[in-house]
């Protein structure tokens, strides 16, 4: 029977077996330990073993790595002369320690698993001691001690590991902030960490966690912003922890507080991660299980490699964390190559869908969902791979046969996701989540989504969702044709997290499922072959995830934490009106009884309620909460229908002003009323906010009766609702004042537009330029209402946008509706804004994926005069057979404004160069102003001539002599002479039309000096000669005629042989 032992007497810090052979750097560290004795036998003082060490590493490099080797295995192996042979270190070494810190990064990465207890300790020991001396290249052995330390793991030596690398790091945190890679890397994983340390054994760890992190966070904000998207992710998992809370806090309503360069959590989320975090949080011997599983099993072999990684690593309930760790992984650093793909190797979302259906805890499961659909929220082509988003929908697909749960859960948690994680960047998500189905259907990953989502296994309410948020993709309509949407989430369950969920309480104190373990093996190991071929994977496409169905429906019924509707459901508030006094709880019985129909009646129990909460000494929480809570519920009617039910055109004052005439109205009339510095003014407000929170459509309510009061007695008081915005859990002006557009847009249109010129009035800041705030008007305009708005622009009573940022507003809206669109563009024609700020979009949009734009910026430039800007952008277009814009455009200018465009054209074609240069630094500015829309390079010479030629084809009126003007004829020319063969062939016609002008110059030329040296013959022979040839005119006149014209013809030939001649040699002499 196999026993352990320590390795030979020299060498004990490896666990091995005694049948194991030993390795080729066990037996190098052994040999070099071996020396070390040898040279230090009987050696009594420490100048003394100097000096022979000294004396031995001279020899040669051979001799000093075999020192320093040795030198490091007796550190590890003898922990009461460490300190001194440390010493003897520093002192022998010759090379900055490099030797010493290869083979240590090689011990901790390949060997710390086989490390005994005592050498484990030894190995962080000298880590600190190489930071304390800021050794050059220490700062990556604390980063691979943090790969080592396990995600989900809380047994007693990673807790360990977890505490003393954080204490060292601590200790040393001046140093830390110093490397920017190690910095990011310790924030990262120790974020990540302080999920597993909820519970109550580790309040000590989770508090010296979250202070270190936070610290370094605060100091060094920029630099933890390098992380990425995955920063949001952890932070939004830990936000109840107090310290964190803060911090989260100031990322959504506070950026400036933490850097005057950081605008917001959503550019954070709009970086990508990069790889090198997400492989931190896999040690590296899960990493080196899970390539080998996805680059070398065969489907079908699969299980029992899944078997052994789930019982080594995922067997315990605190265990299941690491499944959002794996999929982060597998979805952002396993990339199979083509071949891989093509072949039957186990694919990555067999492996994913085996971890989300094996996971026993729900809390686990919904981060596991998220990792797998985070970068689907923020996809951009330019930044992402499709292999970022590959496994989300082929899991999907491949699931909706055998495990529908699978998919049930994923599409539900997606969709409500969408609107749920965070209201303000909505827009943002969704354009991310539809450009990455676009991808996908495009990439050709699944022929069609038709299989997932409209799947007759999804129940009705998912059919909603999918059809509210994903209805592009859709393509079977509802069998009542009325799909069940699931309104967002109240704020009060999402007051400081983007992603709500359990507090910190709940999860330490969430039972543990128990889990049945297999007969387990210690010893058994990973085969590095994939074993027996006598499964026939061609027989199962799908994969064989290790669940059964039954347990799993069960499992999942509830997946999704967030199933809150922001309108409240019919209660009883008779317990709400219990802890009220006796006066308030008989008017709010008053209110009750009255008679919905009975505004006036209503309006003055209102009142009265009103003014006794204006009567009370103290209103403070225990009254607010109860009291919102009933009126919300009393005046659940306001919430439920549309206040304005007339067409915008037919609105007038007086309407306006009956529709104000409601219970909820009073309320904010009595706030109007009372002074800012009154204690009236923040009882009311106090109020307001108690029942936003429960009622979130309550704030349009009161911008809209702000909005009235200034229309129609031109009452300023907007300022009222940033104080009721700073009021509220939002806590600013801009989160709030887009929340409340965005349920008035859901809710009623017509108001929506109704306060359009006001909130823009009053808040142009926050309006003005913002492609959110547009999307949310656009998408529900009318014809009539686009119209109305143009007017107000026109008449100057509304400013929608400004030169600056407009590129951007364009290019956002590149991705809406085409109507949407079409409003954009409709809008911006009525600002005093020259279309030629449009121009860089020129050089992207194309016909197939912009029709929209390219129609209505030809339009705005077919009424302006070419410059030589607008020539440029035109013809550096991306050239194709079926885009006929440059050309349309330019023919237009060439039958109107035909000097002007040869002007522009010959100064663009000369400037031109052969091959793409790198762009200039304006350039390179205006390709970061307009997120990278403008190619790279300048266009070259035959990507120009090509829209010329277009134009040469397009059969140009005979009147319009463009091609004939002198400053063309020479361009071409000189074009002709700089261009290679390929392009002298491919345009050659066009080069034709230079050639013929050019011997109608020569020959015009030549008759202009024959006539001027002929007439100057003339003027110098005397009076007798003048009346002979005068006798003599008729005979003579035809004579020189005749001559004259042979001579021009033979002046001609011999010109037009010297110019070829010249051009060959300069051909020859360019060619050269």
């Amino acid at each position: 029977m196999a026993h352990t032992t320590t390795g030979t007497n020299n060498l004990k810090i490896f666990n091995t077996l005694s049948f194991e052979a030993k390795e080729e750097l066990e037996e190098k560290l052994e040999k070099s330990l071996n020396l070390i004795q040898n040279l230090l036998e009987n050696i009594s003082s420490e100048r003394e073993a100097n000096d022979i060490l000294t004396k031995h590493v001279s020899i040669g490099n051979t001799e000093h790595e075999s020192v320093c080797i040795g030198l490091l295995c007796k550190i590890l192996s003898d922990r009461q002369t460490a300190s001194k042979t440390f010493q003897n270190l520093m002192m022998v070494n010759r090379d900055s320690l490099n030797c010493v810190l290869l083979h240590m990064n090689i011990i901790i990465i390949e060997k710390f698993r086989k490390l005994t207890d005592a050498a484990r300790m030894q190995v962080l020991w000298i880590v600190n001691e190489l930071v304390r001396t800021s050794a050059n290249g220490s700062e990556n052995l604390c980063i691979a001690l943090m790969k080592q330390i396990v995600g989900g793991g809380t047994s007693a030596k990673n807790v360990w590991m977890c505490e003393n690398v954080l204490d060292m790091l601590i200790n040393n945190q001046a140093w830390v902030e110093k490397s920017i890679s190690l910095l990011q890397i310790t924030v990262y994983t120790y974020l990540r960490l302080l999920q597993d340390h909820f519970h109550s054994n580790f309040t000590s760890l989770r508090q010296k966690e979250a202070n270190f992190v936070v610290t370094l966070m605060r100091e060094k904000w920029m630099e933890c912003c390098c992380i990425g998207r995955d920063l949001i992710r952890l932070m939004s998992a830990v936000a109840r922890i107090p310290e964190i809370e803060r911090l989260w806090s100031d990322v959504l309503y506070k950026p400036e507080t933490l850097s005057p360069s950081f605008t917001g959590v959503l550019s954070l989320l709009q970086t990508r991660t990069s790889r090198k975090f997400l492989t931190c949080r896999v040690t590296p011997d899960m990493e080196n299980k899970l390539n080998f599983i996805l680059l070398k099993v065969r489907f079908g072999n699969h299980k029992r490699y899944q078997d052994w990684f789930q019982r080594q690593y995922l067997a315990t309930p605190d265990s299941q964390t690491l499944r959002s760790d794996l999929i982060r992984y597998i979805c952002g650093c396993i990339y199979p190559s083509n071949e891989i793909l093509s072949s039957d190797i186990i694919p990555r979302w067999a492996v994913i869908g085996w971890l989300l259906s094996t996971c026993t805890s729900r809390i686990a499961t919904s981060y596991s969902n998220l990792a797998l659909f985070w970068d689907w929220l923020f996809y951009s082509p330019d930044k992402n791979s499709i292999m970022d988003i590959e496994p989300g929908v082929l899991v999907m697909h491949q699931s909706i046969r055998s495990h529908p749960a699978i998919t049930t859960s994923l599409l539900d948690f997606l969709c409500r996701t969408m609107v749920e994680f965070h209201p303000p960047i909505n827009a943002q998500i969704k354009q991310g989540v539809h450009l990455a189905l676009r991808t996908i259907l495009e990439k050709r990953v699944v022929q069609s989504l038709s299989p997932i989502l409209d799947n007759p296994k999804l129940d009705n309410e998912l059919r909603g969702l999918i059809r509210a948020n994903l209805s592009e993709f859709c393509s079977l309509p509802l069998a009542d044709g009325k799909p069940t949407l699931t309104p967002p989430l109240p704020l009060e369950a999402s007051e400081t997290s983007l992603l709500p969920g359990k507090r910190s309480d709940d999860i330490i104190e969430e039972e543990p499922m128990v889990i049945d373990d297999a007969d387990d093996s210690d010893n058994e190991t990973l085969e590095r072959k994939s074993g027996n071929n006598d499964v026939d994977v061609s027989q199962d496409s799908n994969a064989i995830f290790s669940d059964d169905d039954e347990d799993y429906g069960k499992k999942s019924t509830d997946l999704n934490i967030w199933r809150e509707s922001p309108t409240p459901e019919p209660r009883d508030i008779n317990s709400d009106m219990e802890r009220l006094d006796d006066t308030l709880r008989d008017l709010i019985g008053q209110l009750q009884r009255a008679d919905l129909t009975d505004l006036d009646e209503r309006c003055e129990r209102m009142q009265d309620i009103i003014d006794h909460v204006l009567s009370m000494d103290e209103f403070d929480n225990e009254v607010s909460t109860p009291l919102s809570s009933c009126l919300t519920q009393l005046l659940s009617d306001h919430f439920c229908k549309s206040i304005i039910t007339l067409a915008s055109c037919d609105i007038t004052d007086e309407y306006l002003e009956r529709c104000v005439e409601k219970p909820l109205y009073v309320i904010f009339r009595n706030l109007c009323q009372s002074k800012k510095d009154e204690d009236s003014f923040g009882v009311l407000l106090s109020l307001l906010s108690e029942m936003y929170s429960i009622q979130s459509r309550l704030g349009y309510h009161l911008l809209f009766f702000l909005a009235v009061k200034n229309q129609t007695l031109n009452e300023d008081n907007m300022f009222i609702y940033e104080s009721f915005a700073q009021n509220t859990q939002l806590g600013d002006v801009y989160n709030c004042l887009m929340m409340d557009l965005k349920h008035c847009q859901e809710d009623n249109s017509t108001m929506l537009v109704f306060l359009v010129p006001h909130v823009y009035k009053e808040f142009p800041e926050h309006c003005i330029g913002n492609s959110e705030l547009l999307n949310i008007i656009v998408a529900v305009l009318d014809p009539q209402q686009l119209e109305e708005l143009q007017c107000l622009i026109m008449m100057g009573s509304l400013c929608m946008m400004k030169k600056d940022g407009i590129l951007n507003v364009l290019v956002s809206s590149l991705e809406w509706e085409s109507f949407e669109q079409y409003c954009v563009w409709q809008l911006f024609a009525v600002h005093d804004i020259q279309p030629d700020l449009a121009l860089p979009l020129l050089q992207k949009l194309n016909s197939k994926n912009h029709p929209e734009a390219l129609s209505m910026l030809l339009l705005a430039f077919r009424h302006q005069r070419p410059t030589q800007e607008m020539v440029k952008h035109v013809i550096s277009r991306q050239f194709g057979d079926g885009d006929r814009f440059a050309t349309s455009l330019l023919r237009h200018w060439a039958i109107g404004h035909m000097k002007e465009l040869a002007e522009h054209l010959t100064v663009l074609l000369s400037k031109s160069k052969p091959r793409n240069t790198p762009p200039r630094k304006g350039l390179r500015q205006s390709v970061r102003s307009s997120h990278n829309l403008l190619p790279p390079s300048q266009p070259t010479i035959a990507h120009m001539l090509n829209h010329v030629d277009n134009l040469r084809k397009s059969g140009l009126p005979k009147s319009c002599n463009l091609f004939s003007q002198d400053s063309i004829i020479a361009c071409l020319v000189h074009v002709q002479q700089h261009c290679d063969d390929t392009s002298k062939s491919r345009f050659s016609d066009l080069f034709a039309l230079a050639d013929d002008s050019e011997d109608e110059v020569l020959l015009r030329d030549i008759r202009n000096t024959r006539k001027r040296n002929k007439s100057t013959s003339v003027h110098r022979s005397n009076s007798q000669s003048r009346a002979r040839v005068t006798s003599h005119t008729g005979k003579k006149g035809s004579e020189e005629s005749e001559s004259d014209s042979l001579s021009d013809d033979d002046d001609f030939k011999k010109k037009r042989k010297r110019v070829k001649s010249t051009n060959r040699t300069q051909e020859s002499s360019d060619s050269d």
